[in-house]
């Protein structure tokens, strides 16, 4: 039920007319205009114009001479400035990136106003007017660099700050590190739209990890914007950074793209690990697409298209074991019909398990994508601005989970995005934004397979025989979320004020399909027909809502004609998360009994209020040199589907397991089955959002017109952060657990603290005689206190009930990290053809991060906790660095380890590093002019060009000595960072 109060906040999200994401995805062009003697010239007339467009916006100087076009597009422009007995001056081709503030003074000389003074400009290589820090990924870098698989989240590691940790969560963004307390905590935007929220499920799984709404083409891209402190209160549900993506828009001009992209795995390096005489697996990916854009009317409409498709084509060699005939000869009739589910073995029998021989077969995992996207700008006024831009993403994704009758796991998916914006210029100092953003993500991971296979119960494996039964249930998933925001800004005097809402609603359906399981823990039990256990697995259809209220105001203060304050301060009200059946329940640990279905899981806090101050101080006159710095609070948004296994709790809905009585077989009566405990989720009564409370100091200092350099500071603590905590644990010493009528109890902590303290030094020189070059080095330092993991049973704390204990090194901790990149376009050679000697260019990305962290356990319960999370006692004046050292293989020494008995392991969590990881990516270029408009250009990629390897963390468990130690694999190759030696070509056509 919506009550009063919702209404009411609704009621006051709405009021301005159309919504949407301000001004999130613009720039800002302000300054002064002065005559010859330094004296303000007010009642100017100010005209900003658009030089791809021809849009216009005409301004008055107030009456101390400022100007501020606050809502602009990204773009060049033309600012010219007049006033009676003067004459006009104009400055020319100022470049802006997104949420630029950049400051154009114009001085205007007494003459007649027909008489023009131009000046030829560029954006201001510092932001003088903001507190903010982060960077902006250029066109240049966009448009050159080399980007394995062409991964819009590798764009993320060029800016200062990012840490790219190379790992499979790298492709959903929880691998990227933006100098924040914990992985998943960034915001998403896409022309300053919410993106992320209906993909999380699709792009956190296994099953469609390159499906996404942000899957949006490189080339459809013009820049990416990232900021990771400080940043303004028109921007909220972030812990971990704001990342906005811009997309192209039409212009005056025609223009457009085709490309294709090749690789194969006949020029790949093999990895590290696979050696002769053993063959790479066969590879083949090719991305192909193109991109157009123009006017519909001059001046007025605008359009720009996008289309980029992925066939991509890996095999895999598939060795596994299953029965042979002679013993499938001696099985009971029930599960010799399970059995002749699998192929007979084609390669000889096991050694030291005869009842099995090998299968090999090679087959392929394929993954056919289509991505596109529209826009369209239209002018409809000088005053009133129409944007619509729509973005689909389609994908099929095959693998294969086992050896059965067309054994293999479909995965189709459709995720689509919209946006709709409308400014109005209602004065020359006051204007409106406002418009929609909606995302809807849509997918299905199922099994196929002949219908033995996908009746059988038998899931999983039996003591090394290759699985039966599907291992997948029907998981069909739809999630929607809608964005509403409305802005206001005003120029008055020196403030810029910005005031306006946001409203944003969630929603999460899925189901289950409820299947029969039965396990079987030996060959020799599978033999004599005594399964072990049987479970009912699944869950009816359910609908998780929530919704987020929020109001936020900024006034950006020009104090002085050096020193600009930033002030803001954002509320938001996030509601507890519901299910549109009614079918959810918390856990309550009072009365140790679950709530009446139906129950709020908790009291949604109403009083999270964030402040942000800043500010910007240019203390010479050159305007070369900016002391910035800023403090601020950043919530946190609870996503519905956090809550998305609560419903389970209830009886009869979700998972059920039961255990087989001894001495029944497969197939059985009901009759004979004994219930299990149930295991549950439960979140605290007194929830309290997460948030970080952020400060940073940092000085840029501008070299000519393109180059500046910048040191700063970082420093942030995370508080009511969440990890998963096991309620109910056995008690030490009594075998029992706390609530013996149960059995896990996952519990949504929210007392969970974490520390980052970072120093961020950069170099950025942008196009200048041909090159680009940018440069990034940070040290950091990341603390908390444990618990990512997935659920109780895989946490890396061994007390997970004091979780202060648990205080060390995040698992993305990185030390030191350096990131390169550049770009260079090779002069002419005079002497040479023309067709030979010109048109070269080299472009290049190296990264150099140190090793992660990781935790030592001793893979026992030596606590009698029920869990066996326990890390070993380090043993006094034994080296833990054997000596002897070889890396991969020797690492750690495990005589410098003893398992603890009756107590937690003396040792830390997360106190030893894995190894370093360097990474080299190259590409070269020959363009071929065809006409004066026309290029085409031939490419030919080369991710990690040295071939290095990167390995994994060593093997850290203690009771696993013949891994101990040891790195048996490279970091997951996801976007090149950690693969061995690719090399790609690619052919394009540009107008």
């Amino acid at each position: 039920m919506i009550t009063l109060r919702t209404k009411l906040l609704i009621a006051m999200a709405l009021m301005g007319a159309s919504i949407c994401y301000g001004q999130l995805d613009r720039a800002a062009i302000l300054g002064t205009v002065t005559d010859a003697s330094g004296g303000v010239v007010p009642n100017a007339t100010v005209k900003v114009t658009n030089q791809g467009t021809a849009a216009e916006l005409t301004l008055t100087t107030d009456a101390n001479g400022n100007f501020i076009a606050p809502v602009l597009p990204i773009g060049n422009y033309q600012v010219t400035a007049s006033a009676p007995g003067f004459k006009t001056s104009v400055r020319d081709n100022i470049a802006l990136s997104v949420n630029d503030r950049a400051r154009i003074d114009l001085t205007l000389s007494a003459g007649e106003v027909t008489e023009r003074i131009t000046v030829e400009a560029q954006a201001p290589v510092i932001d003088s007017a903001s507190s903010t820090l982060g960077g902006v990924i250029e066109k240049q870098q966009v448009s050159n660099l080399p980007f394995n698989g062409r991964s819009l989240a590798s764009l993320m590691g060029l800016a200062p700050g990012v840490v790219m940790l190379g790992t499979t969560q790298q492709r959903s963004m929880n691998g990227v590190s933006q100098t924040r307390l914990f992985e998943s905590g960034s915001r998403l935007l896409v022309d300053g739209g919410d993106s992320g929220q209906v993909d999380s499920d699709i792009v956190d799984s296994a099953y469609a990890s390159q499906a996404r709404v942000t899957r949006a083409s490189v080339d459809a891209i013009a820049e990416v914007r990232i900021q990771e402190s400080s940043y303004s209160a028109e921007y909220g549900q972030s812990m971990g950074g704001v990342v906005n993506f811009i997309t192209k828009s039409g212009t005056n001009q025609y223009h457009g793209t085709l490309f294709e992209y090749f690789r194969n795995e006949k020029l790949d390096a093999r990895n590290y690990f696979n050696v002769a005489p053993a063959l790479k697996p066969p590879f083949r990916l090719n991305q192909f697409g193109g991109t157009f854009g123009g006017p519909i009317k001059r001046d007025k409409i605008f359009f720009f298209v996008n289309y980029e498709g992925v066939r991509q084509r890996l095999g895999i060699f598939q060795n596994t074991f299953v029965p042979t005939q002679a013993f499938r000869n001696t099985l009971p009739a029930p599960v010799r019909a399970e059995a002749d589910i699998l192929p007979l073995p084609n390669g000889p029998a096991v050694a030291t398990e005869p009842r099995l021989a090998q299968f090999i077969r090679g087959i392929s995992n394929e993954l056919t994508e289509d991505t596109g996207s529209g826009k369209m700008d239209y002018h409809i006024t000088e005053k009133d601005t129409l944007t619509l831009r729509y973005n689909r993403n389609e994908s099929f994704t095959k693998s294969w989970f086992g050896v059965g009758d067309g054994q293999f796991r479909p995965v189709p998916a459709l995720l689509q995005t919209a946006k709709l914006a409308y400014t109005k210029t209602l004065t020359p100092t006051l204007l409106n934004e406002a418009g929609i953003t909606f995302n809807r993500g849509v997918w299905y991971a199922g099994a196929a397979g002949s219908p033995a296979v996908l009746n059988s119960p038998i899931v999983g494996s039996i003591a090394g025989m290759a699985a039966i039964g599907p291992a997948v249930f029907d998981l069909p998933v739809a999630n929607t979320s809608f964005t509403y925001l409305d802005t206001l800004s005003w120029t008055k005097g020196r403030h810029a004020l910005k005031f306006g809402t946001q409203v944003v609603g969630n929603r999460d359906n899925k189901a289950i399909s409820f299947q029969e399981i039965v396990t079987f823990l030996t060959l020799d039990s599978f033999a004599a027909n005594a399964p072990f256990a049987i479970s009912t697995l699944g869950q009816p259809r359910q609908g998780m809502r929530n919704k987020y209220v929020h109001f936020f105001a900024q006034d950006d203060i020009q104090a002085t004609k050096n020193l600009t304050i930033n002030l803001g301060v954002r509320y938001q009200y996030d509601t507890a998360p519901s299910e549109s059946h009614g079918r959810i329940a918390n856990f309550d640990r009072v009365t140790g009994d679950i709530d009446t279905p139906g129950s709020s899981l908790f009291d949604a806090p109403k009083l999270d209020f964030a402040p942000r101050v800043g500010f910007a101080y240019t203390p010479f006159s050159s305007k070369k040199t900016v002391l910035r710095g800023g403090f601020g609070i950043f919530h946190s948004p609870l996503v519905a589907a956090a809550a998305q296994s609560v419903p389970s709790n209830i009886p009869g809905i979700g998972q059920s397991a039961t255990a087989l009585n001894p001495g029944v077989g497969f197939p059985f009566p009901l009759s004979k089955l004994i219930a299990s405990a149930r295991n549950l989720y439960a979140f605290p009564k007194d929830w309290k959002q997460s948030y970080t409370e952020t400060w940073n100091m940092n000085i840029q200092q501008g070299f000519g017109q393109n180059s500046v350099l910048q040191v700063g500071y970082i420093g942030n603590r995370g508080v009511h952060l969440s990890p998963f905590q096991e309620l109910n644990r056995v008690v030490p010493g009594t075998g029992v657990r706390k609530y013996p009528q149960f059995g896990t109890i996952t519990n949504f902590y929210d007392g969970a603290i974490a520390d980052y303290n970072g120093l961020q030094v950069g170099f950025k020189q942008r196009l200048t005689r041909g090159m680009t070059f940018n440069v990034n080095y940070t040290w950091s330092h990341a603390l908390d206190e444990g618990g990512v993991s997935n659920g109780p049973a895989t946490t890396a704390n061994q007390d997970d009930a004091h979780f202060r204990n648990e205080y060390g090194s995040a698992d993305y901790d990185v030390r030191h990290y350096v990131e390169l990149d550049y770009t260079y376009q090779i002069p002419g050679m005079p002497r040479v053809p023309k067709v030979i000697g010109s048109g070269w260019q080299f472009n290049g990305i190296t990264v150099m991060r140190a090793g992660l962290p990781y935790n030592v356990v001793c893979g026992c319960d030596a606590a009698g906790i029920g869990a066996a999370t326990a890390r070993p006692d380090l043993i006094t004046g034994v080296a833990v660095t054997p000596a002897n050292f070889d890396l991969p293989k020797r690492q750690l020494n495990l005589a410098a380890f003893a398992t603890p008995v009756g107590h937690f392991g003396s040792l830390g969590r997360n106190v030893f590093t894995g190894p370093s990881a360097y990474n080299w990516d190259f590409s070269l270029f020959k363009n071929f002019a065809v006409t004066e408009r026309q290029q085409v250009q031939f490419r030919a990629e080369m991710f990690n060009i040295f071939n290095t390897p990167q390995f994994s963390n060593p093997g850290s468990t203690t009771s696993s000595p013949a891994t101990f130690g040891q790195s048996l694999s490279t970091i997951p190759a996801v976007g090149g960072f950690g693969s061995n030696r690719q090399i790609q070509f690619a052919l394009r056509y540009a107008f």
